[in-house]
Protein backbone atom coordinates (compact mmCIF):
# COMPACT_ATOMS: atom_id res chain seq x y z
CA UNK A 1 0.00 0.00 0.00
CA UNK A 2 1.14 3.55 -0.77
CA UNK A 3 0.09 6.65 1.15
CA UNK A 4 0.77 10.37 0.75
CA UNK A 5 3.14 11.72 3.42
CA UNK A 6 2.67 15.43 4.12
CA UNK A 7 6.19 15.53 5.58
CA UNK A 8 7.82 14.55 2.27
CA UNK A 9 5.07 15.67 -0.15
CA UNK A 10 5.29 12.25 -1.79
CA UNK A 11 3.22 9.08 -2.07
CA UNK A 12 5.29 6.47 -0.25
CA UNK A 13 5.12 2.76 0.36
CA UNK A 14 3.56 2.16 3.77
CA UNK A 15 5.78 0.21 6.13
CA UNK A 16 5.82 0.00 9.91
CA UNK A 17 8.62 0.01 12.45
CA UNK A 18 7.34 -3.21 13.99
CA UNK A 19 6.24 -5.82 11.42
CA UNK A 20 2.45 -6.16 11.21
CA UNK A 21 1.86 -3.60 13.96
CA UNK A 22 0.60 -0.17 12.86
CA UNK A 23 0.65 2.50 15.56
CA UNK A 24 -1.15 5.74 14.82
CA UNK A 25 -2.48 8.88 16.49
CA UNK A 26 -5.29 11.11 15.26
CA UNK A 27 -5.97 14.46 16.91
CA UNK A 28 -9.34 14.31 18.60
CA UNK A 29 -11.97 16.91 19.33
CA UNK A 30 -11.99 19.80 21.75
CA UNK A 31 -15.35 18.91 23.32
CA UNK A 32 -17.04 22.29 23.75
CA UNK A 33 -19.73 22.10 21.03
CA UNK A 34 -21.56 19.70 18.73
CA UNK A 35 -19.52 17.66 16.25
CA UNK A 36 -19.99 18.75 12.65
CA UNK A 37 -19.70 16.97 9.31
CA UNK A 38 -16.09 18.11 8.94
CA UNK A 39 -15.18 16.18 12.08
CA UNK A 40 -17.04 13.19 10.69
CA UNK A 41 -15.01 13.19 7.50
CA UNK A 42 -11.72 12.99 9.39
CA UNK A 43 -12.72 10.17 11.72
CA UNK A 44 -14.48 8.13 9.03
CA UNK A 45 -11.41 8.33 6.79
CA UNK A 46 -9.07 7.11 9.52
CA UNK A 47 -11.57 4.36 10.37
CA UNK A 48 -11.46 3.17 6.74
CA UNK A 49 -7.65 3.44 6.79
CA UNK A 50 -7.58 1.39 9.99
CA UNK A 51 -9.99 -1.20 8.56
CA UNK A 52 -7.88 -1.58 5.43
CA UNK A 53 -4.70 -2.03 7.44
CA UNK A 54 -6.46 -4.75 9.43
CA UNK A 55 -7.56 -6.40 6.17
CA UNK A 56 -3.89 -6.40 5.13
CA UNK A 57 -3.05 -8.27 8.31
CA UNK A 58 -1.92 -5.48 10.63
CA UNK A 59 -2.77 -5.11 14.27
CA UNK A 60 -3.72 -1.43 14.52
CA UNK A 61 -3.25 0.63 17.66
CA UNK A 62 -5.07 3.85 16.90
CA UNK A 63 -5.11 6.51 19.62
CA UNK A 64 -7.56 9.43 19.57
CA UNK A 65 -7.41 12.07 22.29
CA UNK A 66 -9.83 14.51 23.90
CA UNK A 67 -8.62 18.04 24.64
CA UNK A 68 -10.91 18.31 27.65
CA UNK A 69 -9.51 21.58 29.00
CA UNK A 70 -9.16 24.58 26.71
CA UNK A 71 -10.08 28.27 26.40
CA UNK A 72 -13.16 27.31 24.36
CA UNK A 73 -14.38 24.95 27.07
CA UNK A 74 -13.83 27.57 29.76
CA UNK A 75 -15.64 30.24 27.74
CA UNK A 76 -18.54 27.90 27.03
CA UNK A 77 -18.82 27.11 30.74
CA UNK A 78 -18.91 30.82 31.57
CA UNK A 79 -21.67 31.34 28.98
CA UNK A 80 -23.78 28.51 30.38
CA UNK A 81 -23.06 28.58 34.10
CA UNK A 82 -21.99 32.16 34.84
CA UNK A 83 -20.48 32.46 38.33
CA UNK A 84 -20.75 28.67 38.76
CA UNK A 85 -18.45 28.00 35.79
CA UNK A 86 -15.43 27.34 38.01
CA UNK A 87 -17.33 24.56 39.78
CA UNK A 88 -19.24 23.10 36.81
CA UNK A 89 -16.89 23.48 33.82
CA UNK A 90 -16.31 19.70 33.56
CA UNK A 91 -19.93 19.24 32.51
CA UNK A 92 -19.10 20.80 29.14
CA UNK A 93 -16.44 18.28 27.98
CA UNK A 94 -18.36 15.35 29.49
CA UNK A 95 -21.45 16.28 27.49
CA UNK A 96 -19.66 16.50 24.15
CA UNK A 97 -17.40 13.51 24.74
CA UNK A 98 -20.60 11.50 25.27
CA UNK A 99 -21.91 12.93 22.00
CA UNK A 100 -18.66 11.92 20.27
CA UNK A 101 -19.21 8.28 21.18
CA UNK A 102 -22.88 8.49 20.21
CA UNK A 103 -22.08 9.94 16.77
CA UNK A 104 -19.14 7.65 16.03
CA UNK A 105 -21.27 4.63 16.94
CA UNK A 106 -23.90 5.78 14.43
CA UNK A 107 -21.12 6.16 11.86
CA UNK A 108 -19.89 2.60 12.59
CA UNK A 109 -16.45 3.89 13.56
CA UNK A 110 -14.54 1.17 15.40
CA UNK A 111 -13.33 1.96 18.93
CA UNK A 112 -9.82 3.32 19.28
CA UNK A 113 -6.99 1.60 21.12
CA UNK A 114 -7.02 4.43 23.69
CA UNK A 115 -8.80 7.73 24.30
CA UNK A 116 -6.43 9.77 26.50
CA UNK A 117 -7.66 13.02 28.02
CA UNK A 118 -5.54 16.06 28.75
CA UNK A 119 -6.82 16.31 32.32
CA UNK A 120 -5.63 12.75 33.02
CA UNK A 121 -2.08 13.48 31.83
CA UNK A 122 -1.21 16.86 33.34
CA UNK A 123 1.44 15.37 35.64
CA UNK A 124 3.28 13.89 32.64
CA UNK A 125 3.06 17.22 30.83
CA UNK A 126 4.59 19.08 33.77
CA UNK A 127 7.54 16.64 33.71
CA UNK A 128 8.00 17.22 29.98
CA UNK A 129 8.02 20.98 30.45
CA UNK A 130 10.61 20.70 33.23
CA UNK A 131 12.86 18.68 30.90
CA UNK A 132 12.45 21.17 28.04
CA UNK A 133 13.34 24.06 30.37
CA UNK A 134 16.41 22.16 31.62
CA UNK A 135 17.52 21.50 28.02
CA UNK A 136 17.19 25.18 27.13
CA UNK A 137 14.31 24.81 24.68
CA UNK A 138 11.77 26.53 26.92
CA UNK A 139 11.76 29.57 29.19
CA UNK A 140 9.64 30.89 32.03
CA UNK A 141 7.88 34.22 31.58
CA UNK A 142 7.44 36.73 34.44
CA UNK A 143 3.85 35.58 35.07
CA UNK A 144 4.92 31.95 35.43
CA UNK A 145 3.83 30.84 31.95
CA UNK A 146 6.33 28.64 30.11
CA UNK A 147 7.02 29.11 26.38
CA UNK A 148 8.73 26.90 23.84
CA UNK A 149 11.50 28.79 22.01
CA UNK A 150 11.00 27.98 18.33
CA UNK A 151 14.32 29.48 17.21
CA UNK A 152 16.20 26.82 19.20
CA UNK A 153 14.92 24.00 16.95
CA UNK A 154 16.63 23.50 13.57
CA UNK A 155 14.40 23.28 10.47
CA UNK A 156 11.30 24.63 12.12
CA UNK A 157 8.60 24.81 9.44
CA UNK A 158 9.62 21.54 7.75
CA UNK A 159 6.08 20.12 7.76
CA UNK A 160 4.30 23.21 6.44
CA UNK A 161 7.25 24.05 4.13
CA UNK A 162 7.53 27.59 5.42
CA UNK A 163 10.49 29.63 6.59
CA UNK A 164 10.59 31.15 10.05
CA UNK A 165 10.73 34.66 8.55
CA UNK A 166 7.54 33.97 6.57
CA UNK A 167 5.84 32.43 9.57
CA UNK A 168 6.64 35.41 11.78
CA UNK A 169 5.17 37.76 9.18
CA UNK A 170 1.91 35.79 9.00
CA UNK A 171 1.80 34.35 12.50
CA UNK A 172 -1.70 33.68 13.83
CA UNK A 173 -0.91 34.50 17.45
CA UNK A 174 -2.39 36.70 20.13
CA UNK A 175 -0.10 39.09 22.01
CA UNK A 176 1.19 37.41 25.14
CA UNK A 177 3.43 39.24 27.62
CA UNK A 178 6.78 37.60 28.19
CA UNK A 179 7.18 35.94 24.78
CA UNK A 180 10.55 36.38 23.11
CA UNK A 181 9.32 35.62 19.60
CA UNK A 182 5.84 35.80 18.01
CA UNK A 183 6.11 32.10 17.03
CA UNK A 184 6.98 30.90 20.53
CA UNK A 185 4.04 29.05 22.01
CA UNK A 186 2.80 28.22 25.47
CA UNK A 187 3.70 24.93 27.10
CA UNK A 188 2.15 26.08 30.37
CA UNK A 189 -0.45 28.85 30.76
CA UNK A 190 -0.57 30.77 34.03
CA UNK A 191 -3.78 30.71 36.02
CA UNK A 192 -6.52 33.29 35.55
CA UNK A 193 -8.90 33.79 38.51
CA UNK A 194 -12.15 31.88 38.07
CA UNK A 195 -10.60 29.26 35.78
CA UNK A 196 -9.49 25.64 36.41
CA UNK A 197 -5.86 25.14 37.39
CA UNK A 198 -3.25 22.52 38.25
CA UNK A 199 -0.12 22.93 40.32
CA UNK A 200 3.35 23.23 38.75
CA UNK A 201 6.88 24.37 39.70
CA UNK A 202 6.23 27.70 37.94
CA UNK A 203 2.70 28.74 38.84
CA UNK A 204 -0.83 27.37 39.02
CA UNK A 205 -2.14 26.89 35.47
CA UNK A 206 -2.78 24.38 32.72
CA UNK A 207 -0.91 22.81 29.76
CA UNK A 208 -0.70 24.33 26.27
CA UNK A 209 -2.40 22.67 23.32
CA UNK A 210 0.62 21.71 21.20
CA UNK A 211 2.37 19.95 24.07
CA UNK A 212 -0.64 17.82 24.93
CA UNK A 213 -0.80 15.70 21.79
CA UNK A 214 2.91 14.88 21.60
CA UNK A 215 2.91 13.78 25.25
CA UNK A 216 -0.19 11.60 24.93
CA UNK A 217 0.71 10.06 21.55
CA UNK A 218 4.20 8.98 22.57
CA UNK A 219 2.99 7.77 25.96
CA UNK A 220 0.67 5.24 24.31
CA UNK A 221 2.60 4.48 21.11
CA UNK A 222 6.31 4.98 21.86
CA UNK A 223 8.86 6.82 19.73
CA UNK A 224 8.91 6.78 16.82
CA UNK A 225 5.47 5.53 15.81
CA UNK A 226 4.02 4.95 12.36
CA UNK A 227 1.45 7.59 11.44
CA UNK A 228 0.00 10.80 12.80
CA UNK A 229 -3.11 12.35 11.32
CA UNK A 230 -5.86 14.91 11.45
CA UNK A 231 -7.49 17.60 9.37
CA UNK A 232 -5.44 19.71 6.96
CA UNK A 233 -6.02 22.74 9.18
CA UNK A 234 -3.75 21.16 11.82
CA UNK A 235 -0.60 21.12 9.67
CA UNK A 236 0.31 24.56 11.00
CA UNK A 237 0.72 25.43 13.73
CA UNK A 238 -0.37 22.37 15.69
CA UNK A 239 1.49 19.52 13.99
CA UNK A 240 4.46 21.74 13.20
CA UNK A 241 4.79 22.53 16.89
CA UNK A 242 4.37 18.90 17.91
CA UNK A 243 7.33 18.01 15.71
CA UNK A 244 9.39 20.82 17.23
CA UNK A 245 8.66 19.65 20.79
CA UNK A 246 9.46 16.02 19.95
CA UNK A 247 12.75 17.01 18.30
CA UNK A 248 13.77 18.95 21.38
CA UNK A 249 12.65 16.29 23.86
CA UNK A 250 13.73 13.08 22.09
CA UNK A 251 16.37 14.34 19.68
CA UNK A 252 14.66 12.63 16.74
CA UNK A 253 13.98 14.23 13.35
CA UNK A 254 10.42 12.95 13.17
CA UNK A 255 8.56 11.14 15.92
CA UNK A 256 5.95 9.86 13.41
CA UNK A 257 6.93 8.37 10.06
CA UNK A 258 3.86 9.34 8.03
CA UNK A 259 1.83 12.53 8.41
CA UNK A 260 -1.63 12.06 6.91
CA UNK A 261 -4.07 14.94 6.53
CA UNK A 262 -7.70 15.04 5.42
CA UNK A 263 -8.85 17.92 3.20
CA UNK A 264 -11.34 20.63 4.01
CA UNK A 265 -15.08 20.13 3.82
CA UNK A 266 -17.04 23.01 2.30
CA UNK A 267 -20.70 24.01 2.19
CA UNK A 268 -21.81 26.04 -0.81
CA UNK A 269 -18.17 26.50 -1.74
CA UNK A 270 -17.08 27.94 1.60
CA UNK A 271 -15.40 26.40 4.61
CA UNK A 272 -17.78 25.87 7.51
CA UNK A 273 -17.67 28.59 10.17
CA UNK A 274 -19.99 30.02 12.80
CA UNK A 275 -19.60 33.50 11.32
CA UNK A 276 -21.03 32.27 8.00
CA UNK A 277 -23.75 30.30 9.72
CA UNK A 278 -23.10 27.23 7.56
CA UNK A 279 -22.10 24.68 10.18
CA UNK A 280 -23.92 21.37 9.73
CA UNK A 281 -23.81 19.09 12.76
CA UNK A 282 -23.52 15.34 12.64
CA UNK A 283 -26.56 15.07 14.88
CA UNK A 284 -28.64 16.94 12.30
CA UNK A 285 -27.41 14.82 9.39
CA UNK A 286 -27.73 11.49 11.17
CA UNK A 287 -31.28 12.30 12.23
CA UNK A 288 -32.22 12.25 8.53
CA UNK A 289 -29.74 9.83 6.92
CA UNK A 290 -28.02 6.57 7.81
CA UNK A 291 -24.44 6.49 9.04
CA UNK A 292 -23.57 4.22 6.12
CA UNK A 293 -24.86 6.75 3.60
CA UNK A 294 -22.70 9.44 5.19
CA UNK A 295 -19.68 7.10 5.12
CA UNK A 296 -20.27 6.48 1.40
CA UNK A 297 -20.68 10.21 0.77
CA UNK A 298 -17.35 10.90 2.46
CA UNK A 299 -15.67 8.05 0.57
CA UNK A 300 -16.85 9.40 -2.79
CA UNK A 301 -14.27 12.20 -2.42
CA UNK A 302 -10.53 11.51 -2.18
CA UNK A 303 -9.43 12.18 1.38
CA UNK A 304 -6.78 14.76 0.43
CA UNK A 305 -9.09 16.84 -1.75
CA UNK A 306 -11.70 19.39 -0.64
CA UNK A 307 -15.18 17.92 -0.35
CA UNK A 308 -18.37 19.84 -1.05
CA UNK A 309 -21.10 18.64 1.29
CA UNK A 310 -24.68 18.55 -0.01
CA UNK A 311 -27.85 16.72 0.91
CA UNK A 312 -28.16 15.71 -2.75
CA UNK A 313 -24.89 13.82 -2.36
CA UNK A 314 -26.28 12.11 0.73
CA UNK A 315 -29.42 11.03 -1.10
CA UNK A 316 -27.25 9.58 -3.87
CA UNK A 317 -25.32 7.68 -1.18
CA UNK A 318 -28.59 6.40 0.35
CA UNK A 319 -29.65 5.03 -3.02
CA UNK A 320 -26.27 3.38 -3.40
CA UNK A 321 -26.53 1.82 0.07
CA UNK A 322 -29.94 0.39 -0.84
CA UNK A 323 -28.42 -1.29 -3.91
CA UNK A 324 -25.59 -2.70 -1.79
CA UNK A 325 -28.10 -4.27 0.59
CA UNK A 326 -30.23 -5.62 -2.25
CA UNK A 327 -27.22 -7.48 -3.65
CA UNK A 328 -26.34 -8.86 -0.21
CA UNK A 329 -29.86 -9.96 0.75
CA UNK A 330 -30.64 -11.63 -2.55
CA UNK A 331 -27.29 -13.37 -3.00
CA UNK A 332 -27.53 -14.70 0.57
CA UNK A 333 -30.83 -16.35 -0.33
CA UNK A 334 -29.62 -17.45 -3.78
CA UNK A 335 -27.04 -19.77 -2.20
CA UNK A 336 -29.77 -22.40 -1.88
CA UNK A 337 -30.47 -22.19 -5.64
CA UNK A 338 -26.86 -22.68 -6.76
CA UNK A 339 -25.98 -25.70 -8.86
CA UNK A 340 -23.59 -28.55 -8.19
CA UNK A 341 -20.73 -27.34 -10.37
CA UNK A 342 -19.51 -24.25 -12.21
CA UNK A 343 -20.71 -24.04 -15.80
CA UNK A 344 -19.95 -20.35 -16.49
CA UNK A 345 -17.03 -18.05 -15.49
CA UNK A 346 -19.26 -15.85 -13.35
CA UNK A 347 -16.94 -15.92 -10.36
CA UNK A 348 -13.93 -14.65 -12.32
CA UNK A 349 -15.94 -11.70 -13.58
CA UNK A 350 -17.30 -10.90 -10.13
CA UNK A 351 -13.90 -11.10 -8.44
CA UNK A 352 -12.40 -8.61 -10.92
CA UNK A 353 -14.24 -5.94 -8.97
CA UNK A 354 -12.46 -7.01 -5.80
CA UNK A 355 -9.07 -6.85 -7.50
CA UNK A 356 -9.78 -3.28 -8.68
CA UNK A 357 -11.18 -2.36 -5.25
CA UNK A 358 -8.00 -3.29 -3.42
CA UNK A 359 -5.85 -1.80 -6.16
CA UNK A 360 -7.60 1.53 -5.59
CA UNK A 361 -7.00 1.45 -1.83
CA UNK A 362 -3.37 0.51 -2.39
CA UNK A 363 -3.02 3.69 -4.43
CA UNK A 364 -3.12 6.35 -1.70
CA UNK A 365 -6.49 5.20 -0.35
CA UNK A 366 -8.49 6.08 -3.47
CA UNK A 367 -11.86 5.52 -1.85
CA UNK A 368 -13.87 7.07 -4.74
CA UNK A 369 -12.67 4.29 -7.04
CA UNK A 370 -13.11 1.68 -4.29
CA UNK A 371 -16.73 2.75 -3.80
CA UNK A 372 -17.37 2.46 -7.52
CA UNK A 373 -15.91 -1.05 -7.59
CA UNK A 374 -18.04 -2.18 -4.63
CA UNK A 375 -21.12 -0.67 -6.25
CA UNK A 376 -20.16 -2.25 -9.58
CA UNK A 377 -19.93 -5.66 -7.93
CA UNK A 378 -23.36 -5.15 -6.35
CA UNK A 379 -24.85 -4.32 -9.75
CA UNK A 380 -23.13 -7.37 -11.29
CA UNK A 381 -24.56 -9.61 -8.57
CA UNK A 382 -28.08 -8.28 -9.20
CA UNK A 383 -27.91 -8.25 -12.99
CA UNK A 384 -25.91 -11.41 -13.66
CA UNK A 385 -25.15 -13.69 -10.72
CA UNK A 386 -28.76 -13.95 -9.51
CA UNK A 387 -30.05 -14.71 -13.00
CA UNK A 388 -27.46 -17.47 -13.56
CA UNK A 389 -27.02 -18.76 -10.06
CA UNK A 390 -27.90 -22.31 -11.09
CA UNK A 391 -24.85 -22.20 -13.41
CA UNK A 392 -22.40 -21.97 -10.51
CA UNK A 393 -21.75 -24.11 -7.46
CA UNK A 394 -22.78 -23.17 -3.95
CA UNK A 395 -19.10 -22.85 -3.03
CA UNK A 396 -18.60 -20.32 -5.83
CA UNK A 397 -21.71 -18.33 -4.90
CA UNK A 398 -20.55 -18.28 -1.29
CA UNK A 399 -17.05 -17.16 -2.34
CA UNK A 400 -18.56 -14.23 -4.26
CA UNK A 401 -20.73 -13.29 -1.28
CA UNK A 402 -17.82 -13.50 1.17
CA UNK A 403 -15.57 -11.34 -1.02
CA UNK A 404 -18.36 -8.80 -1.44
CA UNK A 405 -18.90 -8.61 2.34
CA UNK A 406 -15.15 -8.36 2.90
CA UNK A 407 -14.98 -5.31 0.61
CA UNK A 408 -17.99 -3.73 2.29
CA UNK A 409 -16.45 -4.25 5.73
CA UNK A 410 -13.36 -2.29 4.70
CA UNK A 411 -15.55 0.71 3.83
CA UNK A 412 -17.70 0.17 6.91
CA UNK A 413 -20.98 -0.46 5.09
CA UNK A 414 -23.47 -3.34 5.18
CA UNK A 415 -23.16 -2.97 8.96
CA UNK A 416 -26.92 -3.57 9.38
CA UNK A 417 -26.99 -6.77 7.39
CA UNK A 418 -27.97 -9.07 10.24
CA UNK A 419 -31.74 -9.52 10.50
CA UNK A 420 -33.39 -11.01 13.64
CA UNK A 421 -33.78 -14.76 13.12
CA UNK A 422 -37.47 -14.70 14.05
CA UNK A 423 -38.20 -12.05 11.40
CA UNK A 424 -36.16 -13.93 8.82
CA UNK A 425 -38.11 -17.14 9.45
CA UNK A 426 -41.46 -15.35 9.31
CA UNK A 427 -40.65 -13.65 6.00
CA UNK A 428 -39.31 -16.90 4.56
CA UNK A 429 -42.54 -18.68 5.48
CA UNK A 430 -44.68 -15.98 3.84
CA UNK A 431 -42.55 -16.11 0.69
CA UNK A 432 -43.01 -19.89 0.52
CA UNK A 433 -46.79 -19.52 0.99
CA UNK A 434 -46.89 -16.91 -1.76
CA UNK A 435 -44.93 -19.21 -4.08
CA UNK A 436 -47.53 -21.98 -3.58
CA UNK A 437 -50.36 -19.51 -4.21
CA UNK A 438 -48.73 -18.48 -7.48
CA UNK A 439 -48.37 -22.13 -8.52
CA UNK A 440 -52.08 -22.58 -7.81
CA UNK A 441 -52.85 -19.41 -9.82
CA UNK A 442 -54.27 -17.65 -6.78
CA UNK A 443 -52.66 -14.42 -7.90
CA UNK A 444 -54.91 -12.10 -5.91
CA UNK A 445 -53.85 -13.64 -2.60
CA UNK A 446 -50.22 -13.78 -3.76
CA UNK A 447 -50.33 -10.06 -4.61
CA UNK A 448 -51.90 -9.33 -1.23
CA UNK A 449 -48.93 -10.98 0.53
CA UNK A 450 -46.51 -8.97 -1.61
CA UNK A 451 -48.35 -5.76 -0.76
CA UNK A 452 -48.44 -6.46 2.99
CA UNK A 453 -44.75 -7.36 3.04
CA UNK A 454 -43.94 -4.14 1.16
CA UNK A 455 -45.84 -2.15 3.79
CA UNK A 456 -43.66 -3.84 6.41
CA UNK A 457 -40.48 -2.90 4.52
CA UNK A 458 -39.84 -6.19 2.70
CA UNK A 459 -39.58 -6.04 -1.09
CA UNK A 460 -39.98 -9.19 -3.21
CA UNK A 461 -38.12 -9.77 -6.47
CA UNK A 462 -39.16 -12.65 -8.72
CA UNK A 463 -36.58 -14.36 -10.91
CA UNK A 464 -38.76 -16.81 -12.84
CA UNK A 465 -39.71 -19.54 -10.36
CA UNK A 466 -37.39 -18.09 -7.70
CA UNK A 467 -38.24 -15.23 -5.33
CA UNK A 468 -35.76 -13.23 -3.29
CA UNK A 469 -36.50 -10.49 -0.81
CA UNK A 470 -34.78 -7.40 0.59
CA UNK A 471 -35.37 -5.45 3.77
CA UNK A 472 -35.81 -1.72 4.15
CA UNK A 473 -33.35 -0.87 6.90
CA UNK A 474 -34.12 2.13 9.08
Amino acid sequence: MRIYNTATRQVEEFTTYVPRLARGYVCGITPYDHMHVGHGRVYVFFDIFRRYLERLGYEVRLVINFTDIDDKIINRAKEEFGHEAYRRWREIPERYIAEYFEMTKKLYIKPAYAYPRVTENVEDMVKWISTLVEKGYAYVAPDGSVYFEVAKVPNYGVLSRQKIEELVAGARVEPEPGKRNPLDFALWKSWTPGEPWWDSPWCPGRPGWHLECVVMSTKHLGVPFDFHGGGADLIFPHHENEIAIARAYFGVDNFARYWIHVGYLTVRGEKMSKSLGNIITLREVLSKHSGEALRLAYAMSHYRKPMEFTYELLQQAEDMAKTLYTAYDELSQALRDAGEKDQEPIAQEALKYAEAFYGALDDDMSTPEAVQQLYGMARYIISTVLHRVEKISRETALAILNKYVEMADVLGVLERRQIPKELEEAVKTLVEVRAKLRQERQYQLADYIRQRLAELGVELHDFGPRTYYTYRRT
